[in-house]
């Protein structure tokens, strides 16, 4: 796969995130990956649930029905590092989010200079992100956004079930946290509650909620892909999802499979080069 291009950089890796809300509870996920780790992934994923409905480049969470211990394998096998935040408390999702993911940015030390981030969504959530990261005395890599993520950029996707499956877990025994420990790719789960009035929450969630503090947007491609063949263009050459953008230059597949196929990912690689 590509490099991604941001600000005219070349960069080799990035921290994905996603979040998932339930009743005063939210989770927010961190996935961090090269761009062969995705490639891996990928294939890890189409191989363990392809047979539970998933599509790659197709299917989203909301999609599927994953037995919990399927999503923990898909975890543990992840050759990237992760990290998890948890939040008990009625707070809105973005803005937990956005705090969450300034959080990890520093507790997993992710570099300015190999890596960028990606949030789901529209600018607006890049923005955020930036400007809770600036509150709290992280300095942040690039931020890239990318409407509806999780069809682009499969770590985006990871990302997501895990969240669901953390957030369920808790929902039914707010107990389960305090024996939760971390494991393989998974550098830490933290829990945010406790920092509710004082901190780096409190100045996190005010500067999300309020859009308070500078914003440095950083420069990237984005396309709209409708198919499944414009987004494997999309994410091979590392570009990003935007509604009313214009469509990827080619939607050609070959290289993605030559690429899969010589990595040894050959079995999504076969099911790619059928579409």
């Amino acid at each position: 796969m590509q490099d991604f291009t941001v600000d005219e950089d070349r960069q080799s890796q990035s921290i994905g995130f996603d979040a998932t809300d339930r009743q005063d509870l939210v989770v927010t996920v961190g996935v961090l990956l090269n761009r062969t780790q995705e490639a891996t992934l990928l294939d890890d994923l189409y191989q363990t649930i392809y047979d539970d409905g998933y599509r790659p480049f197709r299917t989203k969470s909301r999609d599927l029905s994953l037995p919990p211990a399927k999503v923990q394998e898909l975890l543990l096998r992840c050759n990237g590092e992760v990290g998890i935040c948890v939040h008990q408390d009625d707070v809105k999702l973005p803005f937990a989010e956005a705090v969450h993911s300034a959080i990890l940015l520093d507790q997993l030390s992710v570099t300015t200079d190999d890596t960028i981030a990606i949030v789901d969504g529209d600018q607006g959530r890049a923005d955020q992100l930036y400007q809770t990261a600036v509150a709290i005395d992280v300095v942040p890599p690039s931020i890239t956004n990318c409407a509806q993520s999780e069809l682009y950029y499969p770590h985006l996707l990871l990302a997501d079930l895990v969240a669901g499956v953390v957030a369920d877990t808790i929902a039914e025994d707010p107990t389960a946290l305090s024996s939760a420990s971390v494991a393989g790719p998974v550098e830490m789960i933290l829990e945010t509650t406790e920092e509710s009035r004082k901190g780096r929450w409190g100045r996190g969630y005010s500067a999300a909620a309020r859009g308070e503090g500078e914003v440095r947007r950083a420069t990237f491609e984005q396309r709209y892909a409708g198919t499944v063949r414009e987004r494997v263009s999309c994410w091979f050459h590392g570009t990003f999802g935007k509604t009313h953008a214009p469509p990827p230059e080619s939607d050609g597949v070959q290289p993605v499979v030559g690429r899969l196929e010589a990595m040894g990912c050959s079995d999504v690689a076969t099911w790619l080069a059928e579409q």
